[in-house]
């Protein structure tokens, strides 16, 4: 595969690189690990296997060989050989074709799977690229016009599979709800912060990213005299800074923080946060552990019950 016209942010993600938080390396991986399941679902890969993640804009894809691929996420318009190319089902495409995207017009990330594994080398038992550390993925960056990828695939198959209907996602820009569990330090909000929160607007900040996103809304307000220590974050913890305006870490978000870590978003919710558009909105709405458990089980039920 030949990139013709590099994207605004495309890598190379796996489902992440676990087990080296103490050491400070964040997971990384696909942040909407459903779309990045479904993909390799359609070409036959392992769940777990390196997809390309574009944000924003796709780019231009030249094949230099025959492979089966699939794209499922955000819609960016993908056209192949300038006809529009369906999204959720596997595609036979052959040496020559040309994979072009635009802007995503729902949901922010787009997801190409292709049948086999890429030609790169594991870091920490993982291909996931982590930009800010320059590893992983393809030379540990974003794909740039003219690189090359190669795939190890010697006999593709076609097995004309198509995502059911009930399982693809339907993207929003203003109606979402995102559910949450209470984060170590939710008891140091204020009890008006604490009802403020779960009834405020949010706004995606343009300045959102892999690391975090960024909101937007009502100030919120800790209690007077809090101080804490700098302590263990995960992807989905919700951080409240000095200026009382929340940030979710994400997949390549830091592995420690210092700001009050007031709430997480709910595993199963992550990947539908990833996806809302810079300006885009959301709710929180919290719900208990035990709730958020049965929604993970119920979701690796589904996804494993294709």
């Amino acid at each position: 595969m030949q990139i013709i016209k590099k994207g605004l942010f495309t890598t190379i993600q796996d489902s992440g690189r676990h087990g080296y938080r103490h050491l400070g390396i964040p997971q990384s991986g696909a942040m909407d690990s459903r779309a990045q399941h479904h993909a390799n679902w359609l070409v036959a890969n392992p769940s777990n296997a390196p997809v390309l993640e574009c944000s924003f804009y796709g780019g231009i894809f030249r094949f230099e060989g025959h492979q089966i691929i699939a794209l499922t996420g955000a819609d960016m318009n993908p056209k192949l050989n300038d006809a529009p190319c369906e999204m959720y089902r596997s595609i036979e495409v052959k040496s020559g074709d040309v994979l072009a995207f635009g802007y995503a017009h729902t949901g922010t990330r787009t997801y190409i799977a292709i049948q086999g594994m890429p030609d790169v080398e594991q870091v920490m038992e993982s291909y996931s690229t982590y930009v800010s550390g320059g590893f992983g993925g393809f030379e540990g960056r974003v794909l740039q016009t003219g690189d090359s990828l190669a795939w190890k695939n010697k006999t593709p198959e076609n097995l004309n599979r198509v995502l059911p209907e009930h399982l693809r996602p339907h993207f929003s820009k203003t109606k979402n709800i995102i559910r949450i569990v209470c984060g170590p330090e939710w008891g140091q909000l204020s009890t008006t912060s604490q009802t403020l929160f779960g009834q405020t607007q949010y706004e995606i900040h343009a300045d959102s990213n892999r690391m975090g996103i960024r909101l937007r809304g009502e100030a919120l307000k800790l209690k007077d005299n809090f101080s804490m220590a700098s302590s263990a974050t995960l992807p989905g913890t919700i951080q409240l800074p000095t200026n009382g305006q929340p940030i979710v870490l994400m997949n390549d978000g830091q592995t420690t923080g210092g700001y009050p870590r007031i709430a997480k978003v709910i595993e199963v919710d992550l990947g539908r946060l990833a996806q809302i558009p810079p300006k885009g909105s959301l709710r929180f709405k919290l719900i208990d552990t035990e709730e958020a458990r049965q929604l993970l089980l119920y979701e690796n039920k589904k996804r494993f019950t294709i």
